[in-house]
């Protein structure tokens, strides 16, 4: 009677161990499920929140050159670089409104020789459906960043209203990151990790962050020798529309591998209106400056940034803008980034380590000649 009194004690002591498991796959569940249902909204927050940690890593050298406190430092950078970025704008737009307004002015009868053009293409090819400008940059849209393409290139105003509030969700948390300190920030979020995983993610921010900011530096000094480059050597070849293709090209710098080679298709198109000899004058232009890229801007720019592979740079830009649409393009690289170095830092050197310690120290035995 005893015995089994025992046995029913114990057993019911027991039950209490599968509730654990079983709250943790409840509540994995929930999360994952929510996460399908509200994915916009936390895709949204999560590309915003790297963005905004982008700009903060970024400006954040330049805090210890202006004097006072680290909130009205952080304030004047944030507004500095709004100023900034319109200023530059302004600049550019000045000098280049006519130009543009110009050649704005010509598109329409542009369109209608490419539209030509890709009807003929479409008939030779013997393709159920015509080929147009718009089709093109819809298809183009939605096979490189889904449902989103789409409406990222027919509606202009809903468009451009979400970026600014995009931007300004950006520039404001980048200020309240550049406000705080870095361990009064991220140091109560590092306390929800075991004391065994905190130094390793403190590494991991305490690298991510200058490579980041070494990414945006070489990223803006490749789309202005880019930009420079195209100009001239559009120009040189009397492409029409030079000055606006030349802004795409430097433009389309920000999605590596993907940006260029649409820029260049074009730039083709718009080339192959007038005659061949702009046609190779054009793919002539691209192979240079794809040239000067890969052999002086990523060597020279780029080291210790990105250390990724072009191949899985191509694929993750296509991966993460059916995903995250447009936004995950432009931010494919430091996407990349943040997953490479939470792998190295959490898994790649934890084990590293252990095998390192497992392996057995080689003792060196002294010649036999020396041995008495």
């Amino acid at each position: 009677m005893n015995e089994s009194h025992t046995s029913d004690s114990s057993q019911h002591r027991a039950r209490p161990v599968w509730v654990q498991p079983l709250a943790v796959i409840f509540c994995c569940t929930v999360v994952g499920a929510l996460l399908l249902y509200f994915f916009d909204a936390f895709s949204t927050v999560l590309l915003g929140a790297l963005a905004a940690a982008i700009v903060a890593s970024t400006l954040n050298p330049l805090c210890r050159f202006i004097p006072g406190p680290r909130g009205v430092s952080a304030a004047l950078l944030g507004l500095g670089l709004i100023v900034g970025v319109a200023g530059l704008i302004l600049a550019l737009s000045w000098p280049l409104a006519d130009p543009i307004r110009r050649e704005l002015h010509e598109w329409p009868d542009r369109k209608v020789k490419i539209d030509t053009l890709l009807q003929e293409w479409s008939t030779k090819l013997q393709l159920d459906e015509v080929v147009t400008v718009d089709a093109l940059f819809v298809n183009v849209g939605r096979f490189f960043a889904g449902e989103s393409g789409p409406r990222f290139f027919t509606r202009g105003a809903d468009v451009l209203l979400a970026i600014l509030i995009w931007l300004a969700f950006i520039f404001i948390g980048s200020i309240f990151m550049l406000a705080d300190p870095w361990d009064s920030l991220l140091l109560p979020a590092l306390r929800t990790a075991s004391p065994t995983l905190r130094p390793r993610l403190e590494e991991l921010l305490a690298n991510l962050g200058p490579r980041l900011r070494r990414w945006v530096i070489g990223t803006f000094i490749s789309m202005c020798i880019v930009f420079t480059a195209s100009l001239i050597g559009y120009s040189s070849i009397g492409l029409n529309f030079a000055l606006p293709l030349a802004m795409l090209a430097g433009m389309c710098e920000i999605v590596p591998t993907v940006g260029p080679a649409c820029a260049v298709i074009i730039a083709i198109l718009f080339g192959a209106t007038q005659s061949g000899q702009v046609v190779i004058g054009v793919i002539c232009v691209y192979a240079i400056i794809q040239s000067i890229e890969a052999y002086v801007i990523l060597p020279m720019i780029m080291r210790g940034a990105v250390n990724i592979h072009p191949a899985v740079t191509l694929f993750s830009v296509v991966l993460w803008g059916k995903i995250f649409g447009v936004p995950g393009m432009m931010l494919a690289i430091p996407i990349n980034l943040t997953i490479a170095s939470v792998v190295d830092h959490l898994y790649v050197r934890p084990r590293d380590r252990r095998l390192e310690a497992a392996r057995p120290a080689v003792v060196v035995s002294p010649p036999a000649e020396l041995v008495v």
